[in-house]
């Protein structure tokens, strides 16, 4: 009987005991352990690459509450006696704080308490041990009434790992799943600082000269740098989506997916698979995504964006609505299919994305949704690294500009029959509807209106700053297929609303002069638009004769 796949999230140890199928990832250990046995290790990767599988495949082989399991018979490391020493032989202290995630500090506060005390009740056997003492037995009483204050709470992870090392007479292993969540989340925010804040002294207080810690696994999507979290830890090994050490450990090497592939009886799948999960790299590896392969096996081999419409989209379009016209436009031009050079930094600075190139496509590298090719010193080739992820690009660029179906097919319709008016009421309820455009200057405008005639007629190939004639055209569209006529639009914007008529005139008067449609068919459509604020007014031109 074939194994069944899960794609809810198990951990290690419920994969093996359910006998799911499961691909092998660990000797993840045996790269930790060959480092070095003792500090703080953080892992960074896209959201669903494995990083919580990973991390209970730690605390199985590590915990010696599991001590006895047979989780590991036939992986790669029980090939590995070097490690055995290491297996079940000590206390492990879990911090979930992906359940942490809050909209406010308050909600944040309580939700960490309650997670803190869930990592106390994994120890409740403590209350029983004679080497307690009376103020570690009230610290247990605090966290079980809620009566823990914010001065106990930092240092609650540090004082369980001294219990747990005076009982056990072992340094016990502390793992943090997801550290990043809540302040990921809360970006932009009022709280996002002081959450940041709180949860950087409770890991400076459990991960930084803590003589009871043994080792401490860490896993997130991003290095947050110079922001107090990590700031004073010295003692930190960070393996990111650049890193070669480990980089095949998340995700799936295109021989794992041919193999998944033939075991379930398509392996003709594979072209298919890799167009729409594949891209990514890690170190030196090529990946493809494993939450959207092992999802597109349980769905009878049906691409869809997996992934992508599996939440934590909050990046992209929080990205999108902050940075400016340049950047929004160098997107625009990856979703068809370009590539650039940027520079990429590890660690990422909130308070720099807008700001810095480097942060902003940084974050996007790390979150998943670029792919990173080394060139040279900090310098990478990017690109959008499959199907999925520019589905959901797009998505999220429409999503910037909001508004119904309605008013997008009635643009498209406008556009497509030179309706003058047409497009100007469609425009206008884009414009009105659209909370998020900041119409600062004429190039505005010609992302917002490139957008949406990207996304709306597949017919054609919308591009900006063409050169034609004696100039560069502010958006082509030049037809894919040769029923349709080109269209060539001109853009201006006025300080008041008498100047519109005048505006559009001109702009129509400029594409002849400067020669856009040199060589164009007859036929081809000049288009004058003028904008005051969010009115606009348009108006259809031809060639001369």
């Amino acid at each position: 009987m074939r194994q069944q796949i899960d794609t809810g999230g198990l951990s290690f140890m419920e994969i093996r005991r359910k006998d799911k199928y499961y691909v092998d990832k660990s000797m993840l250990i045996g790269d930790i352990l060959s480092s070095n046995d003792s500090g703080v290790y953080l892992f960074t990767r896209p959201r669903r690459f494995g990083k919580t599988t990973n991390l209970t495949m730690l605390d199985a082989f590590f915990n010696i509450e599991y001590k006895g399991n047979r989780w590991f018979d036939g992986l790669e490391i029980s090939n590995h006696p070097e490690f055995d020493s290491y297996r079940n032989a000590f206390p492990v202290i879990n911090l979930n704080l992906k359940e942490v995630k809050a909209d406010d500090f308050d909600t944040f506060l309580g939700n960490l308490k309650e997670v803190v005390l869930e990592s106390f009740k994994m120890h409740a056997y403590l209350l029983e041990s004679p080497s307690l003492m009376r103020d570690e037995r009230k610290l247990f009483d605090d966290l079980m009434d809620g009566s823990i204050d914010k001065s106990q709470l930092i240092f609650s992870i540090k004082k369980l790992s001294k219990m747990l090392e005076r009982h056990h007479g072992v340094k016990p292993i502390i793992l943090i799943d997801e550290y990043d969540r809540a302040v990921s989340d809360s970006f932009g925010s009022e709280s996002h600082r002081p959450m940041m804040n709180l949860l950087g002294k409770i890991m400076g207080a459990a991960l930084k000269n803590n003589d009871s810690l043994q080792m401490a696994y860490v896993t997130g999507i991003m290095q947050i740098a110079k922001e107090s979290i990590f700031s004073d830890l010295n003692n930190i090994r960070v393996n990111n989506i650049f890193s070669i050490k480990s980089d095949e450990r998340f995700g799936f090497t295109e021989a794992e997916v041919k193999k998944i592939l033939a075991d379930f009886g398509h392996p003709e799948k594979f072209e298919e698979a890799k167009a729409w999960y594949d891209g990514y790299r890690f170190g030196d590896a090529e990946v493809y995504n494993p939450f959207s392969i092992m999802s597109y096996v349980s769905e009878d081999f049906k691409p869809e964006s997996f992934w992508a419409n599996s939440g934590g989209d909050w990046i992209i379009k929080t990205l999108l609505k902050s940075i400016d016209d340049q950047n929004y436009s160098r997107i625009l031009d990856l979703t068809t299919g370009g590539s650039m050079e940027v520079e990429l930094r590890p660690a990422v600075t909130y308070s720099r994305i807008g700001h810095a190139n480097s942060s902003l496509y940084s974050l996007m590298a790390m979150s998943g949704y670029l792919k990173a090719v080394p060139k040279e010193n900090d310098w990478y080739e990017v690109s959008i690294p499959n199907r999925e992820v520019l589905d959901k690009v797009r998505i999220a660029i429409s999503d910037v500009i909001a508004c119904n179906d309605t008013t997008f097919k009635n643009l498209v319709d406008a556009v497509r029959s030179r309706n003058a008016d047409g497009m100007e009421k469609a425009i206008q309820n884009i414009l009105i509807g659209g909370s998020y455009l900041n119409l600062v200057d004429e190039n505005s405008y010609i992302l917002v209106v490139m957008t949406l005639l990207r996304g709306l007629m597949p017919d054609y190939d919308v591009k900006t700053e063409v050169e034609q004639g004696n100039g560069r055209t502010d958006l082509f569209l030049r037809p894919l297929s040769s029923n349709k006529v080109p269209m060539i639009l001109e853009f201006k914007k006025v300080d008041s609303e008498k100047d519109l008529v005048p505006a559009t005139e001109e702009a129509i008067r400029q594409i002849r002069d400067k020669r856009y449609a040199l060589g164009m068919p007859s036929d081809t459509v000049l288009i004058g638009m003028a904008f005051w604020g969010k009115i606009p007014k348009v108006l259809i031109g031809s060639q001369p004769d």
